[in-house]
């Protein structure tokens, strides 16, 4: 790891009792000591990287970035690079194998080796295949007290305060509203809602922040902040029912933003049978409009929850669905009705386009004028006449 104070590069036994070997200074996280594999240009650069323009973190929302560091996304070409490799071992374990068992006894002493080399390789190739499949749920590596404990406690035994934008305590209530409210956030994710607190979330965009469902005021267009399970759903309806007349907002994510590739946090509770959905969930629009793979994701025990997701766009999700809210629906256009066309300007229409009429006669311009036929005059008779 490279010494946070004097920049060299410093091997295991140079940073014993965390301290540098080079400039003698005590550093606050050795990746081999602490959980999490952080050092403290590492952390210092994740809480840079999740606070752009001013944001602030919790200490559980850098938890979560970190497992995400940790955890690997992968792309289909590793799995197929994978899957290539093993099956190539496998085919050099099988022509090892025929060789020895052909020439006889002796050969295993020369053949026998390399097949069983290649046939542990190919085993470990298949078994990392499988671990880069997009279907595999996120583990994490460390605990969250582990983290709290030894990684953020750590960080304050030696620097005695966090670094700018990362927040340990936040407050549990934004206090009284200063401005007149437009619309209100349910918000049952603690976490989450102390993440928007420390934002200043309710004041910026004139919203009641609350965390239960009594707490929500009459005429205001409600936005609900969830996570993405098939409770949350659920809730979600509920919310909906107990909120006659009002307009309810979804603020949540739907399972087809987090499938792959998309290098989001999903985990599954494989714990019992598939899940049934609730009669409230299945007859509403949103779940019909679901497709059939992101609702089998959901009865099986997927989910993902809202606070592993990236900062930025956490609170750009919330951003977008308060727009929705206080955004009034513009109703459709009715179609424009034609005016009713009476006779005479049905008439007057088809003798412009010559519908049913004669043609008329060109007038000679050579003939004397005076001579022309009027109107009245009888027709010429054709000449010869009739007989």
């Amino acid at each position: 790891m490279i010494c946070p104070h004097c920049q060299v590069d410093l091997l295991q036994r140079n940073r014993a009792s965390h301290t540098c070997g080079s400039c003698r200074r005590t550093f606050a996280l050795d990746p081999k000591v602490e959980p999490g594999r952080l050092h403290d240009l590492k952390f210092r650069a994740l809480v840079a990287k999740s606070t752009p323009d001013g944001l602030r973190i919790t200490v559980k929302q850098l938890y979560w970035i970190n497992e995400r560091r940790l955890h690997r996304f992968p792309s289909r070409e590793e799995r197929a690079g994978s899957d290539l490799g093993g099956a190539v071992l496998v085919l050099v374990a099988v022509i090892t194998c025929s060789l020895a068992v052909g020439i006889g006894t002796f050969a295993w002493f020369l053949f026998g080796p390399p097949t069983v080399i290649a046939a542990l390789l190919a085993v470990q190739q298949f078994v990392r295949a499988r671990r880069l499949r997009a279907d595999v749920p996120l583990r994490p590596q460390v605990a969250f007290r582990d983290f709290e404990r030894r990684v953020i406690g750590r960080w304050r035994e030696v620097y005695h305060e966090l670094p700018a934008g990362l927040v340990e305590h936040p407050p549990n209530d934004s206090g009284p509203m200063t401005v007149e409210a437009r619309a209100v956030v349910l918000c049952e994710l603690p976490s989450v809602a102390s993440f928007l607190r420390i934002n200043g979330f309710a004041e910026r965009h004139q919203v009641l922040l609350v965390e239960e469902l009594t707490q929500i005021p009459a005429e205001l267009p409600v936005v609900v902040l969830r996570d993405l399970s098939l409770s949350a759903l659920a809730r979600t309806v509920t919310v909906r029912t107990a909120l006659p007349g009002r307009r309810v907002v979804d603020g949540g994510l739907t399972p087809r933003a987090v499938f792959a590739p998309a290098k989001a946090v999903r985990l599954r509770d494989s714990a019992g049978p598939q899940r049934q959905v609730p009669a409230a969930l299945a007859a509403s629009t949103g779940w019909r409009r679901l497709t059939e793979q992101e609702r089998d994701w959901l009865t099986t025990g997927w989910y993902s929850p809202l606070l592993t997701m990236p900062p930025p766009k956490l609170y750009a999700l919330a951003e977008k669905a308060v727009q929705r809210a206080v955004t009034a629906p513009t109703a459709p256009t009715p179609p424009a009705i034609p005016p009713v066309e009476t006779p005479e300007r049905t008439r007057r229409r088809a003798e412009r386009i010559g519908f049913l009429t004669w043609p008329q006669a060109v007038a000679d311009p050579t003939a004397d004028p005076a001579q022309a036929p009027t109107a009245d005059a009888p027709s010429a008779r054709p000449a010869g006449g009739a007989r």
